[in-house]
């Protein structure tokens, strides 16, 4: 009888750690996702030196900045009010959306509706591009500026 009793305890035993493995394994995946991605930040092209401020400080725009442009938009549409925040105003400090918003979205696996209806170029050189092709600058312009930029 005490044959039956200590195999019953040893798939006791078993049971209990099979039950702990397949618990441990989600929270292990968990915790190495967490201790990576403290460490890893994407990288963000820093803005133009000539602008020392943005509109709000750092970390509200890190966290914050669709609230601020949902505010804004909201103000426009439905009350007419042009204010002095715009997404071309974004633009003229942080020039290429592939090295600043992009990189942040990708991150968090976000697609913003935003550039829909804003023109905002991936890089710099899309916007030289299209500029040539409004006629709004000549092709050697153009590609001196491309050049300027690498």
């Amino acid at each position: 009888m005490s044959r039956r009793r200590t195999f019953a305890d040893k798939r006791s035993v078993l049971a209990v750690s099979v039950l702990v493995v397949f618990a441990a394994i989600p929270l292990l995946s968990s915790l190495i996702s967490y201790v990576t991605a403290r460490s890893a930040q994407p990288f963000l092209e820093m803005p133009d030196p000539k602008y020392e401020n943005c509109v709000r400080e750092t970390e509200y725009m890190r966290y914050h900045h669709w609230e601020l442009l949902a505010e804004v938009r909201e103000d426009f549409v439905r009350h007419g009010k042009r204010g002095d925040i715009t997404l071309s105003g974004c633009k003229e400090c942080h020039p290429n959306r592939e090295r600043f918003c992009n990189q942040c979205h990708n991150a968090v696996n976000l697609t913003p509706d935003c550039f829909g209806c804003h023109y905002y170029p991936e890089t710099p050189e899309a916007e030289l591009m299209e500029t040539y092709l409004n006629g709004k600058t000549t092709a050697p312009a153009a590609i001196a500026a491309a050049e300027r930029n690498r």
